[in-house]
């Protein structure tokens, strides 16, 4: 109520100041209305300044002109002046651009330019000296156009001012760091290791009955908390129709800590391994690594496609981090340049259908190129045993050495106990950019293998690769029988006007002691005129058959009226001269979240005719759906449903969601007043209602009462800025000191983070001016606001009425003062000489406002 009635009597006070002026100009001399120097009125007004916003500057108007304060307006734009006995000195951007604003001999000399001024255009002032804003524009090409309707200046100007030059300096230095991975923020939240931490909960079922076999009932759960400081992962898997087996089921303890010198990654349980070995079981074991589980980007680019349904989105995550995501097209077709990373690559592939469906795949993918930063060393171990019969032992050590940025060395050892041509396989490797866009990769592993890559890349995105792996006839540690691949693959994008299409032609050809055998693929993957078409040619040819196999598949996808999805497929077999399948799809979206489809399937060669149906909804605690296909010789149907449970220990809440949350981080966003500004959360602090989010991250929430925030859905360990937005804190009193948070995540809880929000005190007042013809408010003044320690808390200027207000005091006590310099300077006294007063603690923030100062003559 305080604050109303202040900003109220604040209004009429500038309301009563605004109609003395408008009189005073629609009057001329006839009025005189009450001056702080005869002959012209002061009035702070707000200025607009391209790339800087809008700041505060006080104006001095007589009769029909207004005049600005000179040294303020330089000192806003960070143009140079020193004030010298004759007036100001300084120059404009460039040393030799200098001036000097003689106020004695009514002179502006500029670039050894003189422009004269009348006695009329400078109003001089203890406060300060004032020039016609005209003469800015004129002489300096600094607009300042005074709007006395709005009480306003408007500046413009052509040249690239300092504070200009500093914006984009700032800017460039912000791109720069963000390509370094630079964050600048207000506060950093410290990562914890805690003990135990009950996490999220993942679930899905499936029950599938038929009529011709038998049915099955699936059940999966993944269970993800953090215990010892370390991400924990269980995932069990149980059908109805396969027994029970430890060998389909997943565990594993992995610690991160990217600030470690030796130990940047710790894993227990089921580890991934590059292996040469061919591995027909799970690995049970432990693996450690000095690489940082993060993405330092490299050079170059590694070429992954591959198919999934058609239409789902495929998302492409390297080292945990989602660096690119794509649709695949109508048959399923998807393809990402995965960049090339220091140190090892582990890529994860997460598949999201149309209708809320969602797969994940995760890829050990032994990516050829290894770069290292330059004269840096990682390494990585792993040992365990495989979870066969024989309990067989694995091992293997890789290193790397960066000799450059452009040249990569590296070499280990690998072990197997059930290799029979060599238990112990050491090998050596070399990672090079030849060229720009040239990249060459080769492996020598002892009694196994010898492999070469070459690899080029244009700027056109066209791609060429070269592949040749050479086998030892004895070895057993690959369980094939190849004795040689070749393989060569050139893709190009096809681009003109009507339509943009990604070609790819590739030859594998496989070299077995007693045949030769080849394979050959066309692909053309693209849009025209707004209809997904993929054309896929296949050729398999065998040395040992006279006649090769060559068939083709068209798949295409139309989009038509009523939101309807049209996507017929067919496969021809060029060889035979016939049709060997048809498929036939429509689908709609349903309700909200809902969608439903009709299929069609004709099998040529046996003369089947299959038809489908199939009902998707999305809930937001779950993804549930139906699909039916009804054919001649067997029936099935199928019904499923999944989606997560996550804790949020910090606050007791339990949350469902329809996407797999195991492995995901989260964070719980606690905004509070503090109250007695020591950061930290007391009992008696109330949560702060609507705080929003500058930047969006994850999947943002609310409590009922909108004082907690809730993020899902987070990338784990990567750096995090959260940006808060003040502007959406009700109270004006109100202000969040750190905007900027970085927090680095973990996965599987809420991050619990306190955000302190001050509640600011208010000190206001006035200044008069007494002499003989009377007392009146004094503009200009300088106030100083001094804490209990006499530290300065606040400079404030007074208004040209006199007023003066300053919002930003902590609770506690403080003395004002006015400047004993520029009293001093202008020779006046002030009385009383300070004023003490105590800021009190306050939901809505404490108000101060009988602060009141009288100048007058020094004796």
């Amino acid at each position: 109520m305080l604050k109303k009635i202040h900003k109220k009597i604040s209004f009429y006070s500038n309301g009563l100041g605004i109609y003395f002026l408008l009189l005073f100009i629609l009057f001329g001399n006839s009025l005189k209305a009450q001056q702080t120097i005869p002959g012209h009125d002061e009035l702070n007004v707000e200025m607009s300044v391209p790339k800087m916003g809008i700041v505060e500057i006080p104006v001095a108007i007589q009769g029909d002109d207004a005049y600005l304060p000179v040294q303020d307006l330089f000192n806003i734009l960070q143009l140079k002046n020193v004030e010298i006995s004759t007036g100001l000195l300084g120059f404009i951007i460039h040393p030799d651009s200098t001036y000097h604003i003689n106020y004695k001999d009514r002179e502006i000399v500029y670039r050894n330019e003189t422009y004269s001024l009348k006695e009329s255009d400078i109003i001089e002032s203890p406060t300060g000296n004032y020039l016609k804003s005209d003469y800015f524009g004129k002489v300096f090409g600094l607009h300042t156009n005074f709007s006395f309707r709005s009480l306003s200046v408007n500046f413009e100007t052509d040249k690239e001012l300092p504070f200009i030059r500093d914006m984009k300096r700032k800017e460039i230095r912000e791109n720069l760091d963000r390509v370094k991975g630079v964050v600048n923020t207000d506060t950093i939240m410290p990562r914890r290791y805690p003990f135990f931490k009950p996490g999220f909960l993942d679930w899905g079922i499936t029950s599938t009955q038929q009529t011709q076999f038998t049915n099955d009932n699936r059940l999966n759960l993944g269970l993800g908390t953090m215990f010892l400081g370390g991400e924990t992962n269980v995932r069990l898997n149980y059908s109805t129709r396969v027994p029970f087996n430890s060998r389909n089921q997943f565990y594993q303890w992995r610690l991160v800590n990217n600030y470690s010198k030796f130990f940047k990654q710790v894993s227990a349980g089921r580890i991934n391994t590059q292996a040469t070995s061919s591995l027909f079981a799970p690995i049970n074991g432990v693996q450690v690594s000095n690489s940082p589980f993060q993405n330092r980007r490299s050079f170059g680019t590694f070429t992954l496609s591959d198919f999934t349904e058609p239409r789902w989105t495929v998302e492409l995550y390297v080292n945990n981090a989602l660096v690119d995501f794509t649709v695949a097209d109508a048959s399923g077709f998807y393809t990402f340049e995965v960049p090339l990373m220091y140190g090892n690559t582990v890529v994860d592939l997460r598949f999201y259908g149309p209708y809320g469906e969602e797969r994940t795949e995760e890829r050990m993918i032994n990516i050829p190129y290894n770069f290292v930063p330059k004269n840096e060393f990682e390494y990585t171990l792993s040992a365990g045993i495989l979870e066969n019969d024989e309990n067989d032992r694995f091992s293997r050590l890789n290193m790397n050495y960066g000799l450059n940025n452009a040249i990569t060395l590296g070499g280990g050892v690998e072990y197997l106990s059930d290799v029979s041509s060599g238990e112990v396989m050491p090998f050596v490797n070399a990672s090079a950019r030849v060229a720009s866009g040239l990249l060459f990769s080769g492996e020598y592993m002892y009694g196994v293998k010898g492999e070469a890559l070459l690899s080029y890349h244009t700027p056109e995105s066209l791609q060429i690769d070269l592949n040749y792996i050479k086998y030892d006839e004895d070895q057993t540690a690959i369980r094939l029988n190849y004795l040689e691949e070749r393989k060569i693959s050139i893709s190009a994008p096809i681009r003109t006007k009507a339509f943009y299409m990604f070609s790819r032609l590739s030859l594998n050809q496989i070299l077995l002691p007693a045949t030769k055998f080849t394979t050959a693929q066309l692909l053309l993957s693209g849009g025209f005129m707004g209809v997904s078409t993929n054309l896929t040619t296949y050729g398999v040819f065998n040395s040992r058959v006279d006649n090769p196999t060559i068939y083709s598949s068209l798949s295409q996808t139309y989009r038509l009226p009523y939101k309807l999805i049209f996507s017929p497929r067919v496969q021809y077999d060029v060889s035979r001269n016939t049709f060997t399948n048809l498929n036939i799809d429509l689908e709609r979206p349903v309700f909200k979240n809902g969608f439903a489809n009709v299929g069609y399937e004709n099998n040529f060669r046996r003369d089947q005719h299959i038809f489908e149906f199939g009902l998707r909804y999305s809930f937001d605690m779950a993804q549930t759906s139906f699909s039916s296909r009804i054919g001649r010789n067997n029936s099935s149907y199928v019904e499923s449903a999944q989606g997560s449970i996550l804790l949020d220990d910090n606050t007791g809440y339990v949350m469902a969601r329809n996407r797999t949350s195991v492995s995901r981080a989260a964070l719980t966003l606690v905004p509070f007043l503090d109250l007695n500004w020591n950061g930290q959360k007391d009992p008696m602090e109330p949560g702060v209602p609507g705080l929003k989010l500058s930047n969006r991250q994850g999947n943002v929430s609310y409590n009922k009462d909108r004082t907690v925030i809730r993020i899902t859905e987070l990338q784990p360990y990567v750096d995090l800025l959260l940006q808060l937005d003040p502007m959406s804190l009700d109270n004006i009193a109100w202000k969040i000191p750190n905007p900027k948070i970085a927090v680095h995540t973990t996965p599987n809880h809420f991050q619990e983070i306190y955000v302190p929000i001050q509640v600011l005190g208010e000190v206001a007042g006035m200044v008069y001016f007494k002499d003989e013809s009377g007392t009146r408010g004094q503009g200009r003044i300088i106030i100083n606001i001094l804490d209990a320690e006499g530290n300065q808390a606040a400079r404030i200027l007074s208004e040209g009425d006199g007023y003066f207000t300053h919002l930003g005091l902590p609770p506690g006590k403080y003395t004002a003062q006015v400047d004993a310099e520029q009293l001093q300077n202008i020779g006046y006294e002030a009385s009383p000489e300070k004023m003490e007063f105590e800021i009190g603690v306050d939901e809505y923030g404490d108000i101060v406002d009988t602060l009141e100062f009288t100048l007058s003559p020094a004796e």
